[in-house]
Parts: structure tokens; sequence; C-alpha cells
């Protein structure tokens, strides 16, 4: 069961510090930690090779080794009619969830919108900022283990209402690919470009483009190792959001947390299989208490297995009377989920620098996010929300400056920039300026 530790006893801070070097690694260092670097970054490599020169019959021959053996060409693009029916095979409760969710969604993204902000003026310049959304977007999320419309709304959502003309969804071609729920979602946000391919080859394909799948300008979502490398890989060559790890939570909680609560919280993010959970509280009597209502809750649950594997292995209580101490340890972790369950959860939040989404209260469960709160679920993870970011409509745009001078403005700053651009030996820059405001 998951690990109880105190973060004044030695030993115990050493196995803090040991938790937090594995969960910085990103997918090439983690590979390398395996054993395993050569092989996977070497087999990214082929696939994207493969991918570049050879197009959809390279997607075919990966689809039918890893996904479907009798996967064909003309199933890489999903047809409008499988989407149509797909959404008359679910059932009301479920198109109404998912409507719900894309409304609320939507509506999060709309009002985070950003606008441009009014020109700065100055005497005879103008300065200003637009924002502009990408022409083309890829969305991935994962399909071999189990079906993710949620993931599907987080993405596609995001880059609608940033105005992103072309959205072209990829995910693998196994039964999970296949789902009815995803197929409807595709349905309900009236996307024409949805296509099956997995893996590292589904980034190559819309990266490079092939006979069926089109190019984008960048790529999004999470995935395992060879899709994480693939990004990295690809970086570059076109845009990428991050490198988005196993699902993660983080608690800050004292003696007035409910444990019931903060353990229903661990187990939900640890049955993603893999995942990583973390207690960090004021409360031995809430550490222990639980451990028991983890025992307790598992009993129940559909995927006790992966769950009791998370937690033994990536996750931990960590108890220390200073929630000072518990606030920098948390930035130090920034993880993708954090979850407030203190007397001043407010105080607490003013103090948290670093995480992915905060949840605020008992009330508040991740998995509101998970679904129907308005943000995007897909986060940074691996302690990287210390400099990003989770997906949003931020993710799909451009920010522009622009320059307005009138004739006074640029004879102003025509000294300074004359007198840098000769201490750069660019006097072509200075001739630019000189030639527009000296007499003629």
């Amino acid at each position: 069961m998951i690990q109880i530790l105190q973060l004044d006893v030695p030993t115990d801070a050493a196995k803090v510090e040991s938790l937090l070097a594995r969960l910085r690694l990103d997918p090439v260092d983690l590979a390398l930690a395996r054993g395993e670097r050569a092989d996977k970054i070497r087999s990214v490599e082929q696939t994207l090779a493969d991918v570049a020169s050879r197009g959809d019959a390279a997607l075919v021959e990966l689809s039918r080794r890893f996904d479907d053996p009798e996967f064909s060409a003309d199933q890489i693009k999903v047809r409008p009619d499988e989407m149509v029916e797909a959404s008359t095979r679910i059932s009301m409760q479920q198109r109404d969830a998912i409507r719900r969710s894309i409304a609320q969604v939507w509506e999060y993204q709309t009002y985070i919108l950003p606008r441009a902000v009014a020109d700065l003026p100055r005497e005879g310049v103008s300065l200003g900022l637009r924002f502009t959304p990408v022409d083309s977007a890829g969305l991935y999320f994962p399909g071999g283990k189990a079906s993710y419309p949620s993931s599907l709304i987080m993405l596609a959502v995001p880059a609608l209402v940033a105005g992103v003309s072309k959205v072209v969804v990829c995910t693998p071609p196994s039964k999970y690919g296949r789902s009815d729920l995803v197929l409807a979602v595709a349905h309900e946000l009236k996307l024409t470009n949805v296509y099956r391919a997995g893996g590292a080859a589904a980034v190559a394909a819309m990266a490079f483009g092939t006979e069926t799948i089109p190019r984008v300008d960048k790529i999004v979502g999470p995935g395992n190792d060879y899709v994480q490398l693939a990004k990295r890989a690809l970086a570059g060559c076109v845009g990428i959001d991050g490198y988005l790890g196993p699902s993660e939570i983080l608690t800050l909680a004292d003696d007035s947390a409910n444990p019931a609560f903060v353990a229903a919280d661990l187990i939900a993010q640890a049955e993603h299989d893999p995942g990583s959970c973390f207690l960090l509280t004021t409360s031995p009597t809430v550490a222990g208490t639980v451990v028991r209502e983890i025992e307790n809750q598992i009993k129940v649950r559909r995927r006790p297995d992966a769950i009791r594997k998370a937690l033994e292995s990536d996750s931990a209580i960590i108890v220390h009377k200073s929630m000072e101490v518990l606030i920098a340890l948390a930035d130090r972790f920034a993880a993708e989920h954090v979850n407030l369950q203190t007397r001043d959860d407010e105080a607490v939040l003013d103090k948290l620098k670093h995480a992915g989404a905060i949840f605020v209260g008992p009330w508040s469960p991740v998995a509101a996010g998970d679904y129907v709160a308005g943000p995007s679920h897909c986060l940074p993870t691996n302690t990287t929300a210390r400099f990003a970011s989770g997906i949003s409509v931020y993710e799909f745009m451009k920010r522009s400056s622009v320059v307005r001078y009138q004739q006074t403005g640029l004879r102003a700053d025509a000294g300074a920039i004359r007198a840098i651009a000769d201490a750069e030996g660019l006097d072509g820059h200075a001739a630019s300026v000189e030639l527009r405001v000296e007499p003629s």
C-alpha cells in the first residue's frame, strides 16, 4: 500500500527526493533510466522516417502490427456516416453528458479567449499586440488501453474556440480507437478530419502529411513514451505543446480534511495506470485514516491491481507539521492536479505557485475537471508545471506585435537606433532609418 513518509526523518526525506528525481525525468531520460533509451529512440526514428517516405502504406503496416491485423488504407479516414451511426448507438444519458461537457468547456474557453489590448501610445509611435490562431492543428489522444472521448473534447473545443480552421484528429485503430463514444463526440463537434492512426506513426503523419492525413502546423495531446519521443524529435518541424506523461495528483491537507474524499481522489488518479499520487499533510491522523480509506475503497473498484501498483510504486503520503514547508514541497512537485483541503484554502492557494490545475476545497474533485468543469484536462506532468501550462485556447493562438511609427516618432528614436546599429557593425540598419529622417 501507499507509503507514509515523515519529512523530518532523514531516511524518509531521502525517499521524497528520490520520488522527485524520478518525476523530473523526461521521456528520453526516463527511457535511459530504464535501460531502454537507445531502443526507444531508434524505434521512433525508424517510424518517423518510414511514415515520411511511405505515407499511408507505413501507417497500414504499423497499424496491422500494433492494433488491428485486418486494418486497410480505406479505414484510415473515419467516414461521416460512421460518426452518425456511432452517435445513434450511445445512450441518451451519454449523449446528454457529452453535450454538457462540450457546452461547459466551450463556455470556459470562450471566457478566457485572449483579446487584443489597447495600443500603447508614445509620441509619434503606436505599439500593439494581436492574437491569431494557427491555421491547422493535429490532436492526438491514446486509445490503446481505454477509450477517452473526454480527451477529444478537451483538445478539440479549445482549438475550435481559438478559430483553428482545420482540426485533424488521430487516435489508434484499436477497439478503443473505434469507440462509439469517441465518434459520437466527433459528430457532436462537427469534426470532418478524423483518422485512425496511433503512436509515433500518427505524430509523423500529422507532421509530414500522407496521402490521406493532412499536414498540420501544431500537434497537441497526450500519449505514451513513443508518442512523446516523436513529438520531441519533430519539435521545430511542427509546433508541439509539450511532453505529457502519466497522470498525477497532489493533495495538500490539514486535520480538517475529509479522509474519504482524499482517498477517493488519490484512487481516481491511480487507476489511470500508470499514475502517481501524493498527499502532503500536517496531520498524522489524516495520513493514517486515508490509508485505511484507500484499502476499503479499492475493494469495490474495477481496477484494483492497477491502483495498488501505482500507489505502491510511484506514490507517497508525506507528513510534516508545517504547511509552509509542504507548500514549498508541492511547488517542487509542480503536479498536474493539485487539490486543497485545508482550513484556509484561499491562503494556501495564494502561496502555491506551480500546478497544472488547482482544485480548491473538498467539493472540487479532479474528476469534475476531467469531464465537465471547463478547463482542459490535458495538463503538464512530471513537474513541468514549473514552466508549462495546460491546453487551452492559448495553445492554438500566436501573438504578433504591431508597430506603427510616424516620422516624428522615428526621428526621436533615430539617434538610439543609429548608435546601437553602429556598435553592432550593421550600417544598413542605420541607413534604413537615416533615409527616412534626414532631409532629402
